[in-house]
């Protein structure tokens, strides 16, 4: 499994924080489980590096990976961890969203499903 290989080669794991407010919002309206929603924001703060997408240059190039594929369906969630990954040369992304899958060619990674 992916997280086994992870935890076992300690790999840094990296969020940007766009995602994990986007995951907890989804935890919390699901139903009500705001406790699960701190649970995870508390778990992914403390074991990942969260990339903050407030920096002008990260926000500037998810918003133009967001315009020029409007083809896709993509969310500008998934522009910025596109911009994230594309900006730390990221080898592989772990995600459930295929849109990952779509994109990994053009931002040069390799996709993994957990």
């Amino acid at each position: 499994m992916v997280w086994d290989e992870l935890m076992t080669q300690r790999w840094p794991i990296v969020t940007s924080n766009w995602t994990l407010y986007e995951t907890v919002t989804f935890l919390n309206g699901r139903p009500r489980r705001h406790d699960l929603a701190i649970a995870a924001l508390d778990f992914v703060s403390q074991l990942s590096e969260i990339v903050y997408i407030e920096h002008a240059e990260l926000e500037t190039r998810s918003l133009e990976i967001f315009r020029a594929h409007s083809d896709e369906g993509w969310s500008v969630v998934d522009c910025a961890s596109f911009a994230c990954i594309e900006s730390r040369q990221s080898e592989f992304a772990i995600s459930y969203d295929r849109n990952f899958e779509q994109a990994q060619t053009e931002f040069g990674f390799q996709f993994k499903t957990p």
